[in-house]
């Protein structure tokens, strides 16, 4: 197996580095100014066409008990992501995947790498960076925080509830410790131009197990509830405040991504204030109206996008945009059996492309299809009608994805066994 490399070269964020970057991006079709400070990346610009578009994949550890030893592939994570897959999807035209990966460091104590989920992140990063795509790791579980908290609804179905783990908002250690992790993954990548950010954590959500500041559970659903109520222990501002400085003394030139409170939801970005450190790039996840974004397969009526007013994905995003700070549509998506969900797909990616944001879809899906089969509600490839692909989402993704116009080959990202 594949290992990471774990030395630090310097950092190429410096005046050289973002001239060689422009370079390259220049020949890649991307947009970038020669004089750019070194505070911008080239792969997230603040003004004009975004440079990055492309989907998401979600796994989670794999458990015995739950899982049996070869469901999803067989591995330690799950479901199992071949070079195949990341092939397919940079033929379709994307030229990034977000891998929101879990448990690189354990659940539980002693917290420390995992080093069977280290080798897989480390063999799927060069079978995307072979394919041609740009990669944004993404830390979905680990100290403090397991995989079936994105479960919570199914507790005790499919799985034990007891599985559900989310004492990080509680316990300064595990927090701490959810920061060494981030360090350690910033140290795992360094030197590697196809890594285009660390997202500090998928889809923060304090207020189920967090505190307020009279010691009672959070609850806080709205922005302003939760500044004013959440407390400091419980507070995902200071928590990625404390990381993002560690992370950065550790790497110059990584961007940190960073999503708000509220599972990354968009209109909570107004309580974040300015960024941190140099470099953040804040990324917000967007299902709304949820109503449709997650409409059930066989639910009573017909869910019709539509959205208006001050609640358009537009207007949101207008509201909390900050200047000179890059935003990222990390997450999207629409369940595959809603109907016309090309337009939702239309709407969302044409906010992105005018004001410079970068997307991921939510999922791009393996070619297992016993897998798919049982977790296919977002799969981008299929319509309505299982395995067929008459209204699905990818036509509409391949066409927006063309934007990405250079071949994989100049990209200066294939080459590698």
């Amino acid at each position: 197996m594949k290992r990471f490399r774990l030395e630090n070269p310097h950092g190429n964020w410096t005046r050289r580095g973002a001239i060689a970057a422009a370079a390259s991006l220049a020949a890649c079709g991307g947009s970038t100014a020669a004089a750019q400070p070194v505070r911008f990346h080239p792969l997230w610009p603040t003004d004009g066409p975004p440079v990055l578009r492309g989907a998401v994949i979600a796994q989670r550890r794999r458990r015995l008990e739950v899982d049996g030893d070869t469901f999803g592939g067989g591995a330690a994570v799950l479901p199992s992501y071949r070079r195949s897959d990341f092939d397919a999807l940079a033929e379709a035209g994307a030229n990034l995947v977000v891998m929101s990966f879990p448990e690189l460091w354990t659940v539980k104590p002693p917290y420390r790498r995992d080093t069977a989920m280290t080798d897989i992140l480390g063999e799927q990063l060069d079978a995307a960076k072979a394919a041609g795509l740009y990669s944004v790791v993404a830390l979905r579980s680990g100290p403090g925080r397991s995989d079936f908290i994105f479960h919570r609804d199914a507790r005790d179905t499919w799985f034990p509830g007891s599985l559900i783990i989310e004492s990080i908002w509680t316990h300064l250690d595990q927090q701490a410790a959810w920061g060494d992790m981030c360090v350690d993954v910033a140290k795992l990548v360094a030197g590697r131009t196809d890594i285009a950010g660390l997202n500090l954590m998928v889809e923060p959500e304090p207020n189920v197990s967090g505190r307020n500041k009279k010691g009672q559970p959070l609850g806080a659903w709205q922005p302003n509830q939760y500044a004013a109520n959440v407390s400091r222990q419980s507070d995902w501002r200071r928590i990625s405040a404390d990381i993002a400085h560690k992370v950065r003394a550790t790497s110059a030139d990584l961007p940190i991504l960073i999503s708000p409170p509220a599972f990354a939801r968009t209109d909570f970005l107004s309580v974040m204030g300015k960024p941190p450190v140099p470099g953040v790039v804040w990324c917000v996840h967007d299902y709304e109206p949820r109503d449709y974004t997650h409409h059930p397969k066989d639910a009573a009526g017909i869910a019709v996008f539509s959205e208006g007013g001050g609640q358009t994905f537009a207007n949101r995003i207008n509201a909390v945009r900050q200047q000179g700070v890059p935003i990222f549509l990390g997450e999207f998506g629409a369940s595959r059996w809603s109907p016309d969900i090309n337009a939702y797909y239309r709407a969302r990616i044409e906010v992105c492309e005018v004001r410079g944001i970068g997307w991921a879809a939510f999922r791009w899906p393996t070619g297992d299809s016993v897998y798919e089969k049982s977790d296919d509600m977002f799969n981008l490839l299929w319509g309505p009608k299982e395995g067929a692909a008459a209204g699905a989402a990818i036509e509409t993704l391949k066409s927006a994805w063309a934007r990405n116009t250079a071949p994989r080959e100049s990209t200066g990202l294939r080459g590698r066994n």
